[in-house]
């Protein structure tokens, strides 16, 4: 956290006020995320959201030089770097539900319900489709203790269609990271689409369900009995077996 003072005029005297301003995703509040998700989303940065990001009041702020100004959003020029990563989901529950988002590093999460949360994910990236969205929160939240099972994800859209679009979205931002990280630690699995052209990106992500199951067939083999309980091994797992794997094709 960076700590930030400012001074400012009353009545005949001077006072200060302090505040801080996030240098890191880990340091981010939910609210503070939100905020940047909607300016992620299309929403004009405004005195709102610096308040909300430094805890200084809009009032206050408004009385400042736009040199001040500029200098206070110096503090979160980690939102635009280039290679942004981020673990962890920091909407941690969906407000008026008991759904709780997966465990850091996607920790314990099944394979099955990679597969589903990424498919739907693809979908809204490609569409923009709120169906989409919120199938994505559906595979991705579950209630505290509750085993993924594809067959509820149709129910559960009912109860998180009342919550805010905002929070669906920022889920969405947030799993953006998620998926920036695991590039990072699976580089052998997930390839970045670099500088391809838009046409290319949008392929890319219609052939992203086909590949992932592709993957799971491979694990499976001529196992089908088992079909299950490889649905139901832990996703890092999957990825690192999988890395393994092509490690040692390419040395034969």
């Amino acid at each position: 956290m960076m700590d930030i003072e400012i001074t400012y005029p009353f009545l005949f005297f001077k006072r200060k006020a302090k505040g801080t301003v996030p240098t890191s995703w880990d340091e981010l509040t939910e609210r503070q995320f939100l905020a940047i998700s909607r300016t992620i989303h299309g929403a004009e940065p405004d005195f709102r959201f610096l308040s909300v990001l430094t805890g200084i009041a809009q009032n206050l702020l408004k009385k400042l030089h736009p040199y001040d100004l500029l200098k206070l959003s110096e503090g979160i020029e980690f939102v635009s770097k280039a290679g942004n990563v981020h673990s962890e989901f920091i909407i941690r529950e969906i407000h008026g539900t008991d759904f709780v988002c997966p465990k850091p590093k996607l920790g314990a999460m099944p394979f099955g319900q990679f597969i589903f949360a990424d498919s739907y994910y693809n979908d809204w990236m490609a569409t923009k489709d709120v169906k989409a969205l919120d199938n994505f929160v559906a595979s991705l939240y579950l209630l505290p203790g509750e085993s993924f099972d594809s067959e509820t994800i149709a129910q559960k859209v009912w109860i998180i269609v009342n919550a805010d679009i905002e929070i669906r979205k920022a889920i969405a931002f947030n799993y953006s990271l998620i998926l920036c990280w695991l590039q990072k630690c699976y580089p052998l699995i997930f390839q970045s689409p670099g500088e391809d052209s838009e046409t290319e990106k949008k392929d890319v992500k219609k052939s992203k369900q086909s590949g992932w199951l592709k993957l799971f067939e491979s694990l499976v083999g001529e196992d089908l009995i088992n079909r299950d309980r490889y649905a139901e091994l832990p996703v890092n797992t999957v990825f690192r077996h999988l890395t393994t794997k092509y490690k040692e094709n390419a040395k034969r």
